[in-house]
């Protein structure tokens, strides 16, 4: 049975809503906390989270949707590349498989009906 266009709209939607929210949410505290001297750990950790932030920001707003989650994909998904290649199992970091996997959902599903770019 397919969903109707109306249940994929609001999902897309909620989809949106929580990557976005979530996305905005983990990299505030980031940046708001951001003190001392500047090293090049410390320029990654807060350029990554930039890019989560203007990628949630976009996401939640409907805005690019695909590029912005594929981005967001990316940026979440290079700590996690960088375990792996340093010896940490796939499984080790659920919660940004997580992230990962749903900025991957929103870059295929797309902004949906009530994205601010329609």
């Amino acid at each position: 049975m397919a969903a109707s266009k109306t249940r994929t709209d609001w999902a897309l939607l909620l989809l949106r809503l929580a990557v976005g929210g979530l996305a905005v949410a983990q990299a505030f505290p980031v940046l708001r906390n951001a003190h001392g001297a500047i090293t090049t750990a410390h320029a990654a950790r807060w350029s990554l989270a930039l890019g989560e932030l203007a990628c949630g920001t976009l996401i939640l707003f409907g805005v690019w949707v695909p590029l912005a989650g594929g981005v967001l994909a990316a940026v979440l998904g290079w700590p996690l590349v960088h375990g792996w290649l340093h010896g940490s199992g796939p499984l080790s970091n659920l919660g940004g498989l997580f992230r990962l996997l749903a900025g991957l959902a929103c870059a295929v599903g797309g902004g949906g009906k009530w994205a601010l770019e329609r």
